[in-house]
């Protein structure tokens, strides 16, 4: 098992580190990074041999622009300079070049695996949790461009991530085959992210709770279990606060920046990444038996990150002991 920790190349990150040394020095204990390619690291603070994974950037809301609905899509974005400047086109072919892109960037990096995020939520549904389209609409969807794009046989393990939006939760195991079903690509598995896991039960209120909700999931999807290759190791307990905001949505600007602010904002509210501690965490990893276990935390500082890290190796350290 190969432990990571998430990176992104923004510079809200970078900028975190003097020098390539440093971010060095943070890696040390783990075996390389999961990256998240923003723009150029133009300073070299990450040392390319130490990138294991990448994972790919896609628009949250998607489906209506790959079927060129134009009504749905006005709707969403108000207008179609909205919608061009978020995608960046408005052929349904520029979803594609997200992932191509993603792809020459796997290349660079030569990483193993590659995670990309399964699902569709528009901003509105961020707050209200009620989907226009069915998780089998998003999964089609979903499985029409990734064969689009994936056409060889061989390459970096393609690792599809569960969310709590619609399309896949790891909730319902027919969902989870038919997916991995209908993606021609031989080298597809799961990356099972534990808090967005949690977000789809909001009665959770501790860690025991959440480890014996997920066991529930992994008794339920028996033999599909197999296709787990990595898991992104997180908590987050917000039920409470999901609950108050689906029973009181805010108004959304109608400005398309603005919108886009109120809805990250909300999604770090909710989705919080922190570290997960708790005595049965071991026996649930140990159940799953990753190829690829990555620390993925959001944080305030390099200090913070730094805490975090070490109290999630510090909660393993029986893992990590059986392992040597």
């Amino acid at each position: 098992m190969k432990t990571l920790f998430n990176l992104t190349t923004s510079r809200e990150d970078l900028d975190r580190y003097q020098n390539g040394q440093e971010l060095l020095e943070m890696l040390q204990g783990f075996d390389g990074l999961e990256l998240m390619h923003f723009e150029a690291d133009s300073r070299g603070i990450i040392p390319k041999e130490k990138v294991i994974g990448l994972h790919m950037r896609f628009p949250a809301c998607w489906l209506d622009f790959w079927r060129q609905d134009e009504e749905a899509l006005l709707q969403e974005f108000g207008s179609l300079e909205d919608c061009e400047a978020c995608y960046g086109g408005l052929e349904r072919e520029t979803l594609c070049q997200w992932l191509l892109r993603d792809l020459e960037q796997a290349r660079n990096y030569d990483v193993e695996y590659l995670v990309f995020h399964a699902a569709e939520c528009s901003a509105g549904e961020a707050f209200t949790q009620r989907y226009r389209h069915s998780d089998e609409e998003v999964i089609r969807g979903l499985c029409e461009i990734l064969n689009q794009v994936f056409t060889e046989k061989d390459g970096p393990l393609l690792l599809l991530e569960n969310l709590w939006h619609s399309g896949f939760r790891f909730t319902r195991p027919e969902i989870t085959k038919s997916l991995l079903d209908a993606v021609n690509y031989p080298r597809t598995g799961i990356m099972l992210d534990t808090g967005h896991l949690l977000h789809t039960k909001r009665s959770l209120r501790s860690p025991s709770q959440a480890v014996e909700y997920i066991h529930s999931l992994l008794d339920a999807h028996g033999e599909l279990c197999q296709g787990i290759h990595g898991v992104h190791l997180n908590l987050s307990l917000s039920g409470d606060y999901a609950e108050q905001v689906m029973a009181n949505p805010p108004r959304l600007s109608p400005d398309y920046m603005e919108r886009s602010g109120q809805v990250f904002s909300h999604i770090f509210r909710q989705d919080q990444h922190r570290p997960f501690l708790c005595p049965e965490l071991e026996g649930l990893l140990r159940r799953i038996a990753p190829q690829y276990l990555t620390y993925e935390f959001i944080s305030d500082s390099k200090a913070q990150h730094r805490e975090f890290l070490t109290a999630q190796r510090q909660a393993l350290a029986g893992l990590y002991a059986s392992l040597r």
